[in-house]
């Protein structure tokens, strides 16, 4: 049976009648006229089906449904205005945490850390705790609800129900190699350049979209990807560049801490976007607030 015709005005006045036990003094508690709280009365009574109250000309009481609803419903009304007077007080997220995730070679200095600083500054009683983690245990944390918001690249999330996401940030598609590589003074560098080099790459299972999506990127260009290594995470793969094991195609807005190891090169116009993500039934307060304020910043920048 459907009750969405049910009003909480209709259990107030309902409520009223329960505790008075008198149509006339439960109308001048809710400064309403009689007739009016009898026909709402009416109307509950009609769309639940069954009858709440007894009425005789000398008293009214309640039946046997009446009672049940009386004291399953009785708390309600103190309940929502309870709820309200929480919500509006300005110290919601007073003492909560909020876990954030980012990827393990992200650089965060160009959008993350400065955001993180003015929400600490406005927010100072929310704890806040960063970590850092591979695409794999970054995406496992999200999901199992270890961490609270995570900030990804946008093919590590599927649009799934319930998983919010927005763009914080782009960067580009970029080649790092060892600094003495034969094409390093090569002017205007495309992709097509580099199809007869070793390819180090994140390996599928720590990133199957990404992985995927980089042997989709070469072949658009005209190759497949000579894969020589597969390694677990972005440090791993920088070392091996720079070892000169191979070249990588990454992002750029990947640590390399001034390497003087490494040179990287932008290949095309193609965005790569960073994203925020939450999870929309996630009933930590800070979560909201923090997402809202991020967003804000996100948009004054643009």
């Amino acid at each position: 049976m459907n009750y969405k015709k049910i009003t909480l005005l209709q259990i107030e006045y309902f409520l009223a009648v329960a505790r008075h036990l008198n149509f006339t003094e439960a109308a001048k508690s809710l400064y309403v006229s009689q007739p009016s709280l009898s026909k709402q009365i009416a109307i509950l009574e009609n769309e639940i089906g069954i009858q709440l109250f007894f009425r005789t000309k000398r008293d009214v009481r309640l039946t046997s449904a009446g009672m049940v609803l009386f004291k399953e419903t009785r708390g309600v009304i103190e309940l929502i205005e309870n709820s309200i007077e929480k919500c509006r007080k300005a110290d919601l997220c007073k003492n909560s945490t909020i876990t954030i995730g980012c990827l393990d070679a992200m650089d965060t200095s160009a959008f993350l850390s400065p955001i993180i600083k003015k929400f600490r500054e406005k927010y100072h009683s929310i704890n806040i705790v960063l970590e850092r983690h591979s695409f794999r245990v970054l995406r496992e944390k999200f999901i199992n609800g270890t961490l609270d918001v995570i900030f990804t690249l946008s093919f590590e999330i599927d649009d799934s129900l319930g998983i919010l996401s927005d763009i914080v940030y782009k960067g580009n598609g970029y080649i790092i190699m060892e600094a003495s590589h034969q094409l390093i003074n090569k002017n205007n560098l495309t992709l097509e350049d580099f199809k007869d080099e070793n390819f180090i790459m994140i390996e599928r299972d720590e990133s199957p979209k990404g992985f995927d999506g980089i042997i989709s990127l070469c072949k658009t260009h005209g190759f497949t990807p000579k894969i020589v290594k597969q390694l677990p995470n972005v440090e791993s793969l920088i070392l091996c560049v720079e070892s000169g094991l191979g070249v990588a195609l990454l992002d750029s807005n990947i640590r390399l801490y001034d390497n003087p190891n490494i040179k990287g090169v932008k290949i095309g116009e193609d965005f790569i976007s960073y994203i925020m993500v939450w999870k929309k039934e996630n009933m930590n307060t800070a979560v909201s607030l923090f997402t809202n304020s991020v967003l804000s910043e996100v948009a004054i920048q643009k």
